[in-house]
C-alpha cells in the first residue's frame, strides 16, 4: 500500500527553503530529502582496472584498494590503510599499484591466492605509470634523473631495465611485447621491446608526438598528435604498417586495446571500435576523461559523475549492449536505519547481501561486511553498527571510527541471540540470549563485556534501550502483556503497565511510548505515554476513533502509523509527533514519496522509496544533530549520538 504523509507535513515541507538555509558541514538542511543513489561504487580519482576475473578501484576517502570478484560479485579490501595509493592494475591472480609508504612512489604487488603483499622497487622509486600482463609487470622510474622502463617477472622474482634512453614513459605490456613513448629525439615517439628476442625497436617516429600506447599481441594502438586533432592509430609489429583508426574532428585520446577491440575518449564519450574497421560506437557520454576507460573481453569499465558530483564506476557489456551492476553497494536496498550522521541498510545482489554504511556528512558509501556474511537488520548509533549474521547465528558490531568488525556473541560461550530482539544506543547493545530460558543481556561494545540483566519465563515481545533505561514487553497470557522498565544504574525493574494488550514499547528522552488496544464502545489501538520523572501513564494523543500503531521513538520524537484521515480503515499513513512540545513536526517527505520500511533514529527519518520505479534509500533530518556535531570537522573521529 502507499503510505502518505499528513497534509500538514506536506505544507510545512514546502516552506523548508525559507525556514532553513542548511548547516555548514552537512550537505542538506533540515527537511531536505536526500536520495542515497549508489547504483555503482563511488571511487577516488586514483585509477581502476578490469581483467578476466577481477576489477580493482579505490573508494573515495579510503586508502585501501577494493578487489572485486566479477564472478561471485564479492569484494575485499587490500593494501595498507595508512599509505597513499594510485594506479591499481589487475591481471590473473595479481594486483599491482603505486604506493607512498616508503617515502617514494614504489610498486607493490598483491598475490590474490596467497593473500601476500610484496614491494617490487627499492623504496626510493619515482614511478608514475605501471601495467601488468600475465606474470610480467612494467613501470617507468624517474629516480635516477631520467625516466626509463623496468620489468619485473613474477615467476623469477627478478627485475630488469628495458629502456636506456632516459626519456621513456607510459609503458604498456602484452604477452610478447612492451611498448612505451620516448622523447629521445625531441618529440614523443613509440618504441617497443621484444621480450623473446631481447631487442628494442622503434615503432612510430613520425613528425609530431605519438603518445599513450596500448599493446596486445602484435598490435599497438596509440594517440597520434601530429595533426590538428589527436587521432587514434594502429601500428602492427612485423609488417610495420600504420593505420589510422579515426580521422575526424575533435581530439581522440587515451586508447586502450584488448585483442581487436580498442577503446578511447572522444569529447567526453567512451567510444570503442575494432582494429579491422574504421567505424566506432559510443558507450557513454560525459564520462570522467581524466581516468581513461579500460576494456577486457566484452567488459568496459569507466567513471562518470552522478547528479551530486560523486564519481561513480560503471561496467558496460559490449556484447549485450547494456550496463551491468558492479560492487556490493549496488544491490536492492532494504532494512534501513539512521543516526545523526550515518545511514545503514542491507544491499542484496544476485550472490550475497551486504551491510552498507552511508556517511551523510561526507556523502560516501561503503560495504562493511565480508562476502561470506549473511547480515540482516542493521542498526546504527553513535560510532557503532550492529547486525545479525544468519550464517554465524551471531551478532556483529562495526566500529566506524576504527573500521573494525567484531563478533559480539559466541555460541561457545552459550550465547544464542534472537535475530530480531536487539537494540543499540551509543556504546550499549541490549539483546536477548535464547540459549536456555531467555535472558536480557547488556553488552558494552567498547569493551565487548556483557552482563545478564534479567531472566524471563518466556520470550519477550520487544526490547528497547535509551540512555540509562531499558524496557521490554513480557506476554502474560493470551492478548495480555506487561511493560517492564529497567534502570541500568540502579539495576532495578519496574512493571509500568500490566495486563494490557500491547506488542512493543519504545524509549524516548524521558518517557516510554506504546500502542495499546482499548476494548470499549469504539475498540481501537491508542498511544500511551509513561513519564519517567512523574512515574505516571497518560494518553499521548486524545483520539477516540481509528488506530494509532507501531510507534518508534528517537529522543523526543515519535513516529507512528495512523488511519484516522484515511477513507479506508486498513490504509495507514505516518505521523511524526514531538512528545515534548505536544505538537506534530513541521517536516516530512515529498508528496511523491512511495514509502516503505520507514525508521526513525537520531535526528532523521530513513525509508525505502519506490517513487522512481526502483527502490532507493531516502533520508531526511527533522532537527539539528545532537551536541552541534554538524559544526565539527569531518574526521571519522566525530561521534554522534542517536536512539
Amino acid at each position: 500500500m502507499k503510505l502518505k504523509p499528513r497534509q500538514g507535513w506536506l505544507a510545512a515541507a514546502l516552506l523548508v527553503t525559507s525556514l532553513w538555509s542548511g548547516t555548514p558541514a552537512f550537505a542538506s538542511g533540515i527537511g531536505d530529502e536526500v536520495k542515497i543513489d549508489v547504483g555503482s561504487p563511488e571511487i577516488a580519482k586514483t585509477g581502476f582496472d578490469i581483467s578476466e576475473d577481477y576489477a580493482v578501484w579505490m573508494v573515495e576517502g579510503e586508502k585501501t584498494i577494493t578487489l572485486y570478484d566479477l564472478d561471485n560479485h564479492s569484494e575485499k579490501k587490500i593494501g595498507s590503510e595508512e599509505s597513499t595509493k594510485t594506479s591499481p592494475r589487475v591481471d590473473g591472480k595479481y594486483v599491482v599499484w603505486i604506493d607512498s609508504r616508503d617515502g617514494g612512489s614504489d610498486v607493490y604487488m598483491y598475490d590474490i591466492s596467497d593473500e601476500k603483499e610484496t614491494r617490487l622497487t627499492s623504496g626510493s622509486a619515482k614511478v608514475t605509470h605501471l601495467e601488468i600482463s600475465g606474470k610480467n609487470i612494467v613501470w617507468d622510474d624517474q629516480s635516477n634523473g631520467g625516466s626509463d622502463v623496468y620489468m619485473y617477472n613474477i615467476t623469477s622474482g627478478e627485475s630488469e631495465q628495458i629502456s636506456t634512453s632516459g626519456k621513456a614513459s607510459n609503458p604498456t605490456i602484452g604477452d610478447t611485447y612492451i611498448a612505451w613513448q620516448d622523447v629521445r629525439s625531441g618529440n614523443a615517439d613509440i618504441y617497443y621491446y621484444d621480450m623473446k628476442a631481447g631487442q628494442e625497436k622503434a615503432a612510430v617516429t613520425s613528425r609530431g608526438d605519438q603518445v599513450n600506447p596500448s599493446v596486445y599481441g602484435n598490435q599497438i594502438v596509440y594517440e597520434d598528435q601530429s595533426g590538428t586533432y589527436s587521432q587514434i592509430a594502429l601500428y602492427t609489429i612485423g609488417n610495420s604498417k600504420i593505420k589510422k583508426l579515426t580521422d575526424y574532428s575533435g581530439d581522440k585520446t587515451s586508447p586502450h586495446l584488448y585483442k581487436n577491440t580498442y577503446l578511447f575518449v572522444d569529447d567526453g564519450h567512451a567510444t570503442y571500435g575494432t582494429t579491422s574497421k574504421t567505424t566506432t560506437k559510443d558507450i557513454a557520454s560525459f564520462i570522467y576523461d581524466k581516468l581513461p576507460p579500460r576494456v577486457y573481453g566484452d567488459y568496459v569499465l569507466y567513471a562518470k559523475a552522478d547528479n551530486n558530483k560523486k564519481l561513480r564506476l560503471n561496467l558496460y557489456d559490449l556484447d549485450e549492449k547494456e550496463a551491468l551492476q558492479i560492487g556490493d553497494v549496488g544491490g536492492e536496498p532494504s532494512q534501513p536505519d539512521g543516526s545523526d550522521r550515518y545511514v545503514v541498510y542491507i544491499s542484496e545482489n544476485r550472490k550475497n547481501s551486504s551491510v552498507i554504511l552511508y556517511d551523510v556528512e561526507k556523502g560516501t558509501t561503503k560495504a562493511i561486511t565480508t562476502v561470506d556474511a549473511d547480515p540482516i537488520r542493521p542498526l546504527v548509533s553513535n560510532r557503532y553498527v550492529v547486525w545479525y549474521d544468519e550464517s554465524e547465528d551471531a551478532l556483529f558490531s562495526y566500529d566506524i571510527k576504527k573500521g573494525v568488525t567484531n563478533q559480539v556473541t559466541d555460541e561457545d560461550d552459550d550465547q544464542e541471540p534472537d535475530k530480531k530482539l536487539y537494540e543499540i544506543d551509543g556504546d550499549m547493545l541490549l539483546w536477548v540470549n535464547m540459549q536456555s530460558r531467555p535472558d536480557i543481556m547488556l553488552t558494552d561494545l567498547s569493551t565487548n563485556k556483557s552482563k545478564e540483566v534479567s531472566t524471563l519465563r518466556k520470550d519477550p515481545l520487544s526490547v528497547d534501550i535509551y540512555g540509562n533505561y531499558a524496557t521490554w514487553v513480557l506476554e502474560q497470557s493470551s492478548n495480555k502483556a506487561s511493560i517492564v522498565l529497567y534502570d541500568i544504574d540502579d539495576d532495578d525493574e519496574t512493571e509500568i503497565r500490566k495486563n494490557v494488550q500491547v506488542k512493543t514499547a519504545k524509549l524516548g528522552e524521558d518517557f516510554v511510548v506504546w500502542s495499546e488496544y482499548t476494548d470499549s464502545k469504539k475498540p481501537s489501538w491508542d498511544l500511551y505515554y509513561y513519564d519517567l520523572d512523574r512515574e505516571k501513564t497518560t494518553s499521548l494523543l486524545r483520539y477516540a476513533d481509528r488506530d494509532q500503531i507501531n510507534p518508534q521513538v528517537s529522543r523526543n520524537m515519535v513516529l507512528y502509523e495512523d488511519n484516522r484521515l484515511s477513507p479506508k480503515q486498513k490504509d495507514f499513513y505516518f505521523e511524526l509527533y514531538d512528545a515534548e512540545e505536544g505538537s506534530y513536526s513541521d517536516y516530512s517527505w515529498s508528496s511523491k514519496a512511495e514509502v516503505e520500511e520507514a525508521r526513525i533514529g537520531g535526528n532523521r527519518l530513513v525509508w525505502i522509496d519506490t517513487r522512481d520505479g526502483d527502490p532507493y534509500v531516502y533520508t531526511l533530518s527533522f532537527a539539528r544533530p545532537q551536541d552541534d556535531d554538524d559544526d565539527e570537522s569531518d574526521s571519522d573521529e566525530d561521534e554522534e549520538t542517536d536512539n
